[in-house]
Formats: structure tokens, sequence, C-alpha cells
């Protein structure tokens, strides 16, 4: 299985995968998290993120851990926007279910479509995903909204949550 080892690049933001020791970073807190990434670790992100961040390994792929989270840096400033998790699914195929967030303070500014675009594209052309799912919250109108600019299609809504699908035959040429 094909991991996400290197950092993918778009026009405004680097996207870091979660390697072990900035797993463990994380866990030790703020100021040890972005002195492994070299970036500025804004504590509205941390206070929702860096849990999480914490426990994003896995060892579905193998023995060792492989990054299922990739931190998003604005390159210019040099500050943590948000993440982007993607790990595979339960589901027959090579199915991949991704997941966002960005700090409050850079929201509606094109971040999350930006972040998960690319990494749609490395699981899509790398990773050899087949199938990507996203759930949200139906209330969530701007992860709907973010999940339809990024070429998803309503598949489900039981109950509160909307499932979303994208295949590579679906996903519009105009993303981003």
């Amino acid at each position: 299985m094909i991991v996400l080892d290197r950092s993918l690049l778009t026009p405004r933001l680097r996207l870091e995968p979660v390697t072990p020791a900035l797993a463990r970073a994380a866990g030790a807190g703020q100021a040890a998290f972005a002195d492994v990434i070299g970036a500025d670790a804004p504590s509205d992100w941390c206070d929702s993120s860096l849990g999480l961040v914490a426990r994003s390994l896995t060892h579905v792929w193998g023995p060792e851990p492989a990054p299922t989270r990739a931190i998003a840096i604005h390159r210019a400033e040099g500050v943590v926007v948000g993440d982007v998790r993607f790990e595979p699914t339960l589901r027959p195929g090579r199915a991949y279910e991704i997941g966002y967030g960005v700090a409050k303070s850079r929201r509606r500014q094109g971040y999350a479509v930006e972040a998960v675009s690319a990494v749609i594209d490395w699981l899509f052309e790398d990773a050899g995903a087949e199938t990507i799912i996203a759930g949200c919250d139906q209330r969530n109108l701007a992860s709907v909204r973010t999940l339809r600019r990024l070429g998803f299609w309503l598949d489900s809504n039981p109950g509160q949550t909307f499932w979303w699908t994208l295949d590579p035959e679906l996903r519009s040429p105009t993303r981003a």
C-alpha cells in the first residue's frame, strides 16, 4: 500500500503528513508541535485538533505506522491553517474516508477546498483510491458547500449525517 511520505503543495499551502515524531510532538502540546512542524500553530486550531493529530497514525497498511492526516500550513505565512484526515474504509474496493478541519480564524477563505483537493488528487493518482467518502452533519452548511465544490455527490442521509461519495469519473473538472 502506498502511503503519503512527502509534502503536497498547492498555490497557498504545504500539506505535511503526520509522522510518528510529529504525532508525539502533538501529544506533548502546542509548543512542541509547532517546533517540530516548523510553523506557528494557532490556539484555535490546536484546541480542536491537536489531540487528533497525536492519535493520527494507523497500522492498517502494515507493521509500520502510516500517516492518516496531513497538516495544512500557509506557505507564505508559516502558520497552520488546518488538517485533512484520510484512511481506508471497510467498504469493498479501494475506498477511503476523508475529513478536514480549518482553524476558526481561517474559515471562509477556501483553505478546506484547496487542502482537501490536494489530498484527493494524491489518493486517486498515487494511492489507487477508487472511491472517496465523506460525512458531515446535515446542519453544517459550510461542509455541504465544501464537499459539493470538491465534486462529491450525496450518497445517503441516515439520521443527522449526510454521506457523500466521489470517484474519478464523477469528479468535476472545475475544482477548487
